[in-house]
């Protein structure tokens, strides 16, 4: 099985292109459709990654900026559990899932929160500092060398209709979409969720209708980290299992989060699937690399045409 080298994101392998494949639609069109069909799985995976940071800009106005070294992170444990341990991956994502939320509880306590009670930016570089952390020890377990992990479902194709998608690009598109489903739900019709959406309101005026803020902020930064891992575990099949694989991907899906708006949960989701829809055709009809500067642009166009992003709201500075 040929993989990708480059980790510019996750490898988008299109099955080959027979007499048979395109029989209901033209050829053209066929190919635009099946370029479009699996840069859907990127771009959920870029999604999942830029809730992330939306989740903890809303409570605490702050920026995780290693994410990207957190989905390296699951991506490493799954190629430990699954395939050096051989736990199945049905047992082996909750444990990493577990195992992230415990982490990224235990990174804000020591380099976020200190530095928002001073008041200070300097959680910029602490975040950053832990994500260095964090790909030198991986670099010391694992080693530098990609290492291959298997697909959960195999690489037999699915056919819808004409097109074809592999087995664990559908499970991230379909895993992507329940997750932001369900988070809109706990947003709109838990308790806690309405808590999360009164602290990102004004964390003042939280404290003092008797919300723990602080628990808010905890939860947030770890479910960050939650997703990251999420989004890891999902990726690794279609990459490599090294320390280096979640840096691009994190960089594009902050670009994705600026771009749909921070404070826009709804409006990530669909930004990543249209971005990944657009890199993935820019690399099948042009040239691999201008997709790589394709985010950063949008980012920057998208920050001079509307501040808050395409799906944000203009805030209002009250007297």
């Amino acid at each position: 099985m040929t993989r990708a080298t480059a980790p510019a994101g996750p490898r988008e392998r299109a099955p080959a292109v027979t007499s048979s494949s395109p029989a209901a639609i033209p050829l053209r069109m066929y190919f635009f459709l099946q370029i479009a069909l699996s840069g859907l799985a990127t771009g959920a995976i870029y999604g999942l990654i830029a809730v992330g940071y939306s989740l903890t800009f809303m409570t605490t106005k702050a920026l995780n900026f290693a994410l990207g070294m957190w989905v390296m992170l699951g991506g490493m444990l799954t190629f430990s559990l699954t395939v050096q341990y051989g736990v199945p991956p049905l047992v082996a994502l909750p444990l990493i899932l577990i195992l992230m939320l415990a982490l990224g509880a235990v990174a804000e306590r020591f380099s976020v929160a200190p530095f928002l009670r001073a008041g200070s930016d300097v959680w910029v570089m602490s975040t950053l500092a832990v994500g260095l952390l964090m790909i030198d020890f991986a670099e010391i377990i694992w080693g530098r060398s990609p290492t291959p992990v298997p697909s959960f479902f195999g690489n037999a194709p699915v056919r819808i209709g004409a097109l074809s998608i592999l087995p664990q690009q559908l499970f991230i598109i379909a895993i992507a979409c329940v997750v932001f489903f369900a988070l809109d739900l706990f947003y709109r019709r838990t308790l806690t969720g309405k808590a999360f959406r009164a602290v990102a309101h004004s964390g003042e005026v939280s404290a003092l209708m008797g919300i723990n803020t602080r628990r808010v902020q905890v939860a947030s930064y770890a479910a960050a980290a939650a997703f990251a891992g999420l989004a890891g575990f999902m990726v690794v099949p279609l990459t490599l299992a090294e320390p280096q694989m979640g840096t691009v991907l994190g960089l594009k899906a902050f670009a994705i989060a600026i771009i749909a708006g921070l404070a826009a949960p709804r409006g990530i989701l669909v930004c990543g699937l249209a971005y990944g829809a657009l890199e993935a055709l820019i690399s099948g009809y042009l040239y691999t690399g201008i997709r790589d500067i394709l985010g950063f642009s949008l980012m920057i166009l998208a920050l001079s045409l509307k501040p808050e992003g395409l799906f944000g709201r203009p805030v209002e500075e009250r007297a």
